[in-house]
């Protein structure tokens, strides 16, 4: 390894606005439209969840509970370091404000939780795109850079590079290996082509996608392949028990607060055609269901389902604060206030919900 030079219960809504009288309503928020706002019963074409509810009470979920989460080079100068400081936490300085998460040790620890949730998702593969050895591969909003680190470890012939906003990959990582700090929706300078192009989590971030996809395909090799693996930031659920909830109605509010930004959780159903429509072939969607917390039948479903539950419950906060503050006009004691209600959700196994996340891969063709 060579270090890098720096270069509880089911909430109806009316018992949950008797609480927060003073929270927003809907109507204000930019309106999106109702072909994109599906009910929490979503069909993705054939999609099959594999979920079934456990109705055994008698399941002992103490050893599911008990969760061991999986444990560069920068052209960028010292200022990119005096990270923002916001509600508590941190955030990137670099176009501070693009990203709204923070980028704190908190943070980072729940990203390298969903990455283990990834790994349980994809059958501990990396990458569900046909790449064999790929000569020059970018993995864009790299966080802290574990998939990268990682796929330069399995692919030692593969010079890999992670971008993003922030600088907080580790500073030991493997030769073939670096980072750079970078905005991927800026014009790509890059000199050099790429054979696989990543970006995972990134729905919420970006403002064009259409434009993003056509910076990929000029970017790419002939026969190089681009993959987006991404949740769709809407709840589903198996039955009606995810109708009025707190959670739903914070899922709503989330996705209303991203369109102030020019952004929706709900891109990601377009992935496919607009891969289409920047020219690639042979592009392929595949969709996974991941139960939000212990309520599906089984132990490895039970097992995933801790894992998710305790990755938003993590999360929660930081992905509620800066943006319901600034885009929805609450207070942050407000935000706390409906954060109690949505984390007795999230914890309620009568709530029978999942997250969908989708990987869609396709190959940039070769001249005729």
């Amino acid at each position: 390894m060579s270090s890098p030079h720096p270069s509880q219960g089911h909430v109806p809504d009316s018992a949950s606005n008797a609480s927060h009288d003073n929270l927003p309503k809907l109507a204000h928020a930019p309106s999106i439209a109702q072909s994109e706002t599906p009910s929490s019963t979503l069909s993705f074409g054939n999609f099959s969840t594999g979920l079934s509810v456990d109705d055994d009470d008698g399941d002992d979920d103490s050893a599911i509970y008990d969760l061991d989460r999986a444990q560069s080079s920068m052209s960028a100068s010292s200022s990119i370091y005096d990270f923002v400081e916001e509600h508590g936490r941190t955030y990137h300085r670099y176009k501070a404000g693009k990203y709204w998460m923070p980028n704190d040790e908190r943070e980072q620890e729940r990203l390298e939780l969903q990455h283990l949730i990834c790994h349980k998702i994809f059958k501990n593969r990396l990458a569900l795109a046909p790449v064999r050895e790929p000569a020059r591969v970018l993995d864009f909003g790299t966080g802290t850079g574990i998939w990268a680190i990682e796929f330069a470890i399995q692919h030692p012939d593969s010079d890999v590079l992670g971008t993003d906003l922030s600088p907080i990959q580790p500073e030991y990582v493997p030769p073939n290996c670096r980072f750079e700090i970078d905005d991927i929706e800026d014009d790509w300078m890059y000199s050099t082509k790429f054979d696989y192009i990543h970006g995972r989590h990134m729905v919420g971030s970006i403002t064009d996608f259409p434009k993003l996809f056509s910076a990929i395909y000029e970017n790419l090799t002939p026969g190089g392949w681009v993959e987006m693996q991404d949740y769709y930031v809407k709840l589903q659920a198996v039955d009606g028990s995810l109708d009025g909830t707190a959670l739903q109605r914070w899922n709503n509010m989330l996705n209303h607060a991203l369109s102030f930004m020019g952004r929706s959780g709900l891109n990601t159903v377009k992935y496919k055609r607009w891969l289409r429509e920047a020219g690639f072939q042979d592009v392929r969607e595949e969709v996974f269901a991941v139960p939000g917390n212990p309520w599906a039948k089984g132990q490895e479903q039970k097992h995933l389902g801790a894992l998710q539950m305790e990755n938003i419950l993590e999360g929660l906060s930081g992905i509620s604060l800066t943006l319901f503050t600034k885009f929805l006009d609450m207070s942050a004691e407000a935000v706390e206030t409906l954060l109690v209600d949505v984390r007795n959700d999230l914890v309620n196994k009568d709530i029978h919900f999942y997250y969908p996340i989708m990987s869609v891969y396709a190959r940039k063709p070769f001249p005729r």
